[in-house]
């Protein structure tokens, strides 16, 4: 039955994916035939290097490959902060409001007077406390929040740290699912090749600090799918939960991690196995969310402003029901309208149902379809919002700013590389389909994959929400490459 339903999922899997491709091609503001085009082109390259470069890596012995792998990243480490300072810009949005935040944070360990901005905005109360913790280990060299130069460079680093952590967890990952010199390698290809990361590199905000988490999570899966010993086995379970909950805390789409686990673990493990290790880690989950709900009642927010100021979260579902799915003033002014969050959370709630009620299923279906488009369908995930305020003019802003000569090169670089990642997953999936293996940390992937497109087809649209995932799209991208190129059974 496991082995149905896994073969089931990963037809609708591709099924859904070849369906955002197709809509992000054709949807696409630009040239999307070109941009395809150019990412059929990198598909082949990447290819040939699964081909005939990775058997020839794995003929390496394993202390040359380390020291020259080890080389390589340290050159890629340096190269990015180089990038990361070059691209610094003064922080906009949200992200400037949260450093403006920190100082009353970090001198009486309390928010004081910022306090309503995380009784309306309370999502970014965990970025607020890990760059709180961060920013008071750097000012023990003299660095303070601020949004000048010096005041965004401990961010900078942080953010740094998140986006390298993560390509070294896809490359770890690919050694442990892989047990290959060669697919190690072209992880980090494919994670280098991947422009974004670089760009959004200045941007320490929710999107990128929240981007190891995931990963850690599946990593400890690969760990915990091979561990016969029980209490490390809930151990292992713990370690997910804490991984998916500060995930959480920082970006909550994150959340989806947990369900794909609980579905995973029905697929890999006997039901009464299955039910028992579930079990654990909702719990694990609910105890580490409880507790910090707890913390924030109990005394470090005050929560007098709540019935004033609060959103509910069906206000981010109304955004996404209607027009394109982003902001709407309308909504927002709609909720305030009315004095309490209670009546808040019951208009938002009739005009969400209201919203849905007006489509016919064709028009349903467009509206997501559409939704999905602009959520799916942008190669450099928004970056250019942010990058369009720089600290210093050089020589990068003729790539990265809108009118610039590199600006349009630079864009279809990365609808390409983006194009190529979408085909990757289809292909993968299908021939996970075709093979009908069974379950394992790649099935894993796509769930957290699926439920982040099911979250994001709800919620409010933006095309920065789905960055946060891009490390896991790598990952897959790499195991349809060996699965293209390798078809052998040792591969997963």
């Amino acid at each position: 039955m496991a082995k149905t339903l896994h073969r089931v999922f990963h037809i609708g899997f591709s099924l859904l994916w070849g369906w955002l491709f197709l809509n992000s091609v054709l949807r696409w503001r630009h040239n999307g035939a070109a941009a395809l085009a150019a990412g059929l082109v990198l598909a082949a390259v990447f290819f040939l290097l699964a081909k005939f470069a990775v058997p020839r890596l794995d003929r390496l012995a394993p202390k040359a490959f380390r020291l020259g792998f080890g080389i390589v990243f340290s050159l890629y480490t340096v190269l990015f902060c180089w990038f990361a300072w070059l691209l610094a810009v003064v922080p906009i949005m949200d992200l400037e409001a949260v450093l403006h935040t920190l100082p009353d944070l970090l001198e009486n360990g309390r928010f004081g007077v910022w306090n309503a901005y995380y009784v309306i905005c309370n999502n970014n109360l965990g970025l607020a406390l890990v760059l709180g913790g961060w920013y008071r280990l750097a000012s023990l060299f003299g660095f303070a929040p601020g949004t000048d130069l010096s005041g965004v460079a401990p961010g900078i680093a942080l953010n740094a740290l998140a986006i390298l952590g993560s390509v070294a967890l896809v490359c770890l990952l690919a050694r442990r699912l892989f047990h290959s010199n060669g697919a190690v390698a072209l992880a980090f290809l494919l994670c280098a090749g991947f422009a974004p990361f670089v760009l959004y590199a200045p941007t320490f905000y929710s999107d990128t600090l929240s981007l190891p988490f995931a990963l850690l999570a599946l990593l400890a899966w690969t760990y915990y799918r091979a561990e016969a010993r029980p209490g490390r086995r809930l151990a292992l379970l713990a370690g997910m939960a804490a991984a998916a909950f500060l995930g959480y805390a920082v970006k909550g789409s994150v959340v989806v991690v947990v369900a794909a686990l609980v579905i995973q673990l029905f697929l890999e493990k006997r039901v009464r196995q299955a039910a028992k290790g579930a079990l654990a880690l909702v719990l694990c989950f609910a105890l580490f969310f409880g507790s910090y709900r707890a913390w924030q009642r109990l005394g470090f927010i005050d929560w007098t402003e709540e019935d004033a100021l609060g959103l509910p979260l069906t206000l981010w579902f109304c955004y996404g029901s209607h027009d394109e799915g982003n902001y709407s003033q309308a909504d927002y002014e709609a909720a305030m309208s009315v004095p309490t969050l209670a009546q808040r959370k019951a208009l938002l709630s009739e005009r969400l149902w209201r919203n849905y009620r007006s489509y016919s299923p064709s028009q349903l279906g467009e509206f997501l379809t559409k939704k999905a488009a602009i959520t799916w369908g942008d190669g450099l995930y928004d970056a250019q919002q942010f990058l369009a305020t720089p600290q210093r003019a050089n020589w990068t802003h003729r790539f990265i700013l809108e009118g610039q000569p590199g600006y349009m090169p630079l864009v279809y670089y990365c609808q390409a590389y983006l194009y190529m990642l979408q085909l990757l997953l289809v292909a993968g999936a299908a021939l996970a389909a075709v093979k009908n293996a069974s379950p394992g940390p790649l099935t894993l992937a796509r769930l957290c994959v699926l439920g982040l497109v099911l979250f994001l087809s709800f919620w409010e649209t933006k095309a920065r929400y789905a960055f946060n995932f891009t490390p896991l799209l790598l990952l897959l991208a790499l195991a349809s490459l060996l699965a293209l190129a390798h078809r052998d059974a040792s591969r997963p």
